[in-house]
């Protein structure tokens, strides 16, 4: 019986951490894009107008040192939300580009 109960609550603990996944949600940020920190480990970040920082993932080195210090808009999924908790949100990046 003991063994019963403890795979029951084996396998309602493994789905609900199954469950817990959601899915990512798609953004488009605005913002000045900064490169933090030094290599080699920099990030890529951007700074709202609000002045919320985002970490910017899965953009090139390259192609945030060209779009440094200038308003960028930029599209992908929400790695990290804001909210309670969470010091830096991060954002998988999709597309960048500068306004003409």
């Amino acid at each position: 019986m003991q063994k019963i109960v403890l795979s029951t609550v084996v396998a309602l603990s493994l789905a609900a951490c199954a469950s817990a996944a959601t899915e990512s949600q798609h953004q488009t940020l605005v913002g000045e894009i900064h490169i933090k920190g030094n290599d080699p480990f920099p990030a890529i970040m951007l700074e709202t107008a609000a002045h919320d920082m985002w970490e910017l993932v899965g953009m090139s080195l390259a192609d945030a040192r060209a779009l440094v210090g200038k308003q960028a808009t930029v599209e992908g999924a929400v790695l990290r939300a804001p909210g309670p908790g969470v010091w830096l949100p991060s954002m998988r990046v999709r597309s960048s580009a500068a306004p003409p």
